[in-house]
């Protein structure tokens, strides 16, 4: 095995895949470490990824998913691309539908082209480090346990569970707060037409804009489309949201509304955990079947891995909070923007919260009636700051893992930001190994004019300031 690599990336989910292509397309000798068989995280559960466009139709998350996605879409049943909702009961501005098996497939195709090297079936085990700087890391495989050497260590585990082996500081929770974790599954056989109208004449009871499998993904109101809200013999554990997704197979949908409790970091309780969430897709496909127009003959095909919202947080030199998200403030050192607003999903009582008074969807029914005018989420800036680790020179950060308060991060941890986070540092950790200096020591404005060259967007501010310097970068 070849153990000494430029940049070693933990973790292939939604931010480690773009991290590792960015590194490698930059000439850096990469290497991806992935527990699972495939990559991409959360976007291989068929969940559509939010947060690319804000709420002026303006596409912040560009440069490399951008690039995924129109792959993806370019194949036959690989999904319906971006969607957009122009409605007040709209909670985001846009998603992008991907087929989650074609997007493995394309992922495989980018990886592979970028000359970035890969390790499936590979878990991390532990990371080691002094005098500022992470070593080397410990990584189990088939063959038995390999240590890793490399000049840049990226954490893209989620968790940051490579972080805090090292001895970087972290943050975790939100107080009494703590965010619900959830198993997507998948259904097969179901008549999309029967379900609409049951959802028509079943639940739009105040006859809003009728539900459909176009834009149910982006709907405001989770409590007034939840199928069940006007059922009084569902357990009172049910949860007061329903999430669905379609990507243009005709009977094929993906369902989001388990909900549990875990300490997501203790194994007896992730095992409870993942066992009660299996349990509850069981038992959501029964009530289906019986009460639900469309679903008599669909068949359950796939639970998917474990969906965790938020754990650690690793502390960085900068702590995004929620009040520079909304105040869409500018950072000097931006290096990726996002649009997901910070949903809350409550542990406990299957709710969602809308953290932030910036956010349109913060507002009651009433307010956004007497506004005559859309939800508004505001494009916001993630900087570098956010993205290194306040204690190691060599360790960068990216995902539902940064260096963001407990509220910020339920925005952040989007799949469009953690994509143009992984593309950020991805290409941070090629430059510095291009220039033989450390992450910490990387020249921001050099990586901005990078990633701009990649087709990343940065804002109007930094993109104006650096063509005035150089011909290469066209002013938005």
């Amino acid at each position: 095995m070849d153990t000494n690599w430029d940049v070693v990336v933990m973790g292939g989910g939604t931010a480690g895949l773009f991290a590792g292509i960015a590194a490698a397309r930059l000439g850096a000798k990469t290497l991806i470490i992935e527990r699972g068989g495939h990559l991409g995280g959360n976007i291989a559960t068929g969940m559509n990824l939010g947060g690319f466009f804000d709420g002026k139709d303006r596409q912040v998350v560009r440069g490399l998913p951008e690039e995924l996605v129109q792959r993806v879409v370019a194949h036959r049943g690989g999904g319906r691309g971006h969607i957009f909702f122009h409605d007040i009961d709209r909670w985001i501005s846009s998603s992008a539908s991907l087929d989650p098996e074609v997007f493995k497939h394309v992922a495989f195709e980018m990886v592979q082209e970028s000359g970035c090297s890969l390790w499936l079936y590979t878990a991390f085990v532990k990371g080691y480090g002094d005098d500022g700087l992470v070593r080397y890391a410990d990584v189990s495989t088939k063959m038995g346990v390999a240590r890793l050497e490399a000049k840049v260590f990226i954490d893209a585990t989620g968790d940051a569970d490579f972080a805090a082996s090292v001895g970087a500081p972290f943050e975790r929770g939100g107080g009494t707060r703590q965010q619900a974790v959830t198993c997507m599954f998948r259904v097969g056989n179901v008549d999309l037409p029967a379900v609409e109208r049951f959802m028509e004449e079943k639940v739009n009871v105040d006859h809003k804009t009728p539900w459909t499998f176009e834009n149910c993904a982006l709907r405001a109101s989770h409590r007034y489309w939840t199928p069940w809200k006007n059922m009084t013999d569902v357990p009172a554990s049910w949860p007061k949201q329903f999430g669905m997704y379609y990507h243009g197979t005709p009977g094929d949908v993906f369902v989001n509304c388990t909900h549990t409790a875990i300490d997501t970091l203790e194994p007896d309780d992730i095992t409870a955990g993942v066992i009660r969430l299996r349990k509850q897709a069981m038992e959501f496909m029964a009530f289906f079947r019986t009460h639900i127009w469309g679903f008599e003959n669909a068949y359950l095909t796939h639970v998917y891995d474990l969906g965790v919202r938020e754990s650690r947080r690793v502390i960085g030199d900068y702590m995004l909070s929620v009040d520079d998200m909304t105040s869409e403030r500018d950072f000097d050192d931006v290096v990726a923007m996002g649009a997901y607003p910070p949903d809350l999903h409550d542990a406990k009582r299957g709710d969602i919260l809308i953290a932030g008074e910036g956010f349109g969807t913060a507002l009651t029914e009433d307010e956004i009636q007497r506004s005559n005018s859309l939800p508004y989420n505001p494009g916001y800036q993630i900087p570098y700051r956010s993205l290194v680790s306040s204690t190691h020179q060599n360790l960068l950060v990216a995902g539902r893992c940064i260096s963001a308060s407990f509220e910020a991060q339920a925005g952040t941890r989007g799949m469009g930001p953690c994509s143009a986070m992984g593309q950020a540092v991805g290409t941070a950790a090629g430059l510095a190994v291009r220039d033989a200096v450390s992450p910490k020591a990387l020249d921001i404005s050099a990586l901005q004019q990078e990633l701009l060259r990649q087709g990343a967007y940065l804002g109007e501010a930094v993109s104006l300031r650096l063509s005035a310097g150089r011909g290469d970068v066209a002013a938005e």
